[in-house]
């Protein structure tokens, strides 16, 4: 009689147990249905509304052409509170002519969402790509002819080699903005960028945002699209906080048609293309290298950079995105890394503001 009380009570034991692992999966899979809809678009992690202020804009060209300093691993990896992880998924736009929007995020739906993209990871849907797509034709071409079939031309001890055909995969979504940085066309109208190319990180935005993809010294050939408004994380904007150091421009239309993709980081060799402030105005210059990890939010490498370079896509070997270079040191530069959550961030950026 005793062993069968004891088998009934293993049963009901195992049983519970069932129940408690299909209730942890049901959970689990809500959490990633809900991050999967924000990550598409569907839902939003905060609402953006106008604020009643006028932005204070710092006026002038190539005003952001020192590198930033990097903070150093000790401090890139230090946890971050719900405040602060509050903060880096809260945003704040500007408009052209000044006006201001702020998405806030509450520390605790901060936490809820991060738990939700958690559970879409363990899950094995945390890897996220979106796919480029080609541009048009230039529209100017160099004397009269498409410079497309030149080679690239290695210059200096650097390691750095200048890319002479800019109107090539994937130097043709890269381009210089008007501040004194470089972006990276991801969809046909915005420019991922670093936070720092458009906003002080004191309160302060930046006005000269305009866009010239593909430029070669003088050469445009696409020409310069101008800006309409510009958004970051307010950790950035008003913290200065590196860990969420990017930021989307969008045109007032289509630059060339085309696009590159991004996704979030997953490892191996990568390559930084921009325009550094120390070689000819206006001249691309790319380099590649291993890359890791600094923290949760961070990508470091020992790829040869200069100011300049701020706001430069981190492309994997497939060109693809995965972050976004932010500081330079004389051990290591870094990066913001694309993380599950600057991807979903970025998506709802895109969909608010197409």
């Amino acid at each position: 009689m005793k062993g069968g009380i004891f088998v009934r009570e293993q049963k009901e034991s195992s049983d519970n147990q069932r129940r408690e692992i299909s209730m942890k999966i049901s959970k689990m899979t809500a959490l990633a249905v809900l991050c999967a809809g924000a990550i598409l678009g569907t839902a939003n992690a905060g609402e953006f509304q106008k604020t009643n202020e006028k932005a204070s804009f710092i006026h002038g060209d190539n005003l952001v052409t020192n590198a930033m300093p990097d903070p150093g691993p000790a401090a890139t990896a230090r946890p971050q509170t719900p405040q602060q992880k509050a903060e880096g998924m809260s945003a704040v736009m500007v408009t052209r002519n000044g006006d201001v929007y702020e998405s806030n995020v509450s520390p605790e739906d901060a936490l809820l969402l991060e738990e939700a993209i958690r559970a879409l990871e363990i899950l094995g849907r945390g890897s996220m790509t979106m796919p480029g797509a080609e541009p048009t034709a230039p529209m100017q071409l160099l004397g009269g002819g498409d410079i497309r079939v030149k080679p690239s031309v290695v210059i200096g001890p650097d390691g750095r080699v200048q890319v002479t055909n800019t109107v090539a995969s994937p130097y043709w979504h890269i381009g210089r903005i008007g501040i004194g940085c470089t972006g990276t066309l991801i969809t046909p109208k915005h420019v991922l960028t670093a936070g720092h190319c458009v906003s002080d990180g004191s309160g302060n935005w930046y006005s000269s945002l305009d866009f010239t993809p593909a430029q070669n010294g003088s050469y445009k050939p696409w020409g310069t699209t101008s800006w309409a408004t510009a958004v970051t994380t307010s950790a950035w904007h008003n913290n200065s906080n590196t860990n969420y150091d990017y930021a989307l421009i969008v045109l007032s239309a289509p630059a060339h048609g085309g696009h590159a993709g991004y996704g979030t980081y997953s490892g191996g060799t990568h390559t930084i293309t921009g325009y550094p402030a120390d070689k000819p105005f206006g001249t691309m210059w790319r380099m590649s290298g291993g890359v890791w990890t600094s923290g949760s939010y961070r990508l470091c490498y020992t790829i040869d950079t200069y100011g300049g370079n701020s706001g430069s896509g981190i492309y994997d070997s497939g060109n693809v995105v995965r972050g976004v270079h932010t500081t330079g040191s004389s051990t290591q530069n870094c990066g913001t890394r694309l993380t599950s959550t600057v991807f979903n961030q970025l998506q709802n950026w895109i969909s608010t503001y197409p």
